[in-house]
């Protein structure tokens, strides 16, 4: 997927937990968007699960993993993915959630 530099990176957060039910889906439906200048910023808060493998299983550039040496609550978890980011834009998607295309 080549970028589109003319319009704004967006960076999406999207801190998980043990997401691994419906984290496939989250992520495909950031994946079919039309606006496709964009970075995922996955923050990985202590899962147990096999979340991290299901998103390295992406292999998409514009997904970055990152993961926390203890576990957070959210406020603090997605204040930490945020300084992660280098959109002009931030968007948050929880790992249970989806995008329609638009």
């Amino acid at each position: 997927m080549k970028l589109d530099n003319t319009k704004p990176l967006v960076s999406i957060i999207m801190n998980c937990h043990n997401g691994a039910k419906y984290l496939s889906s989250s992520i495909e439906s950031i994946l079919r968007q039309n606006y496709v200048n964009w970075e995922l910023i996955f923050f990985d808060n202590m899962s147990t699960d096999k979340s991290v493998k299901i998103v390295k299983n992406f292999n998409d550039k514009r997904i970055k993993i990152f993961k926390s040496k203890k576990h957070l609550k959210l406020y603090h978890a997605r204040n930490e993915a945020i300084k992660h980011s280098k959109g002009k834009f931030i968007a948050f998607l929880d790992c249970d959630d989806w995008w329609k295309k638009n």
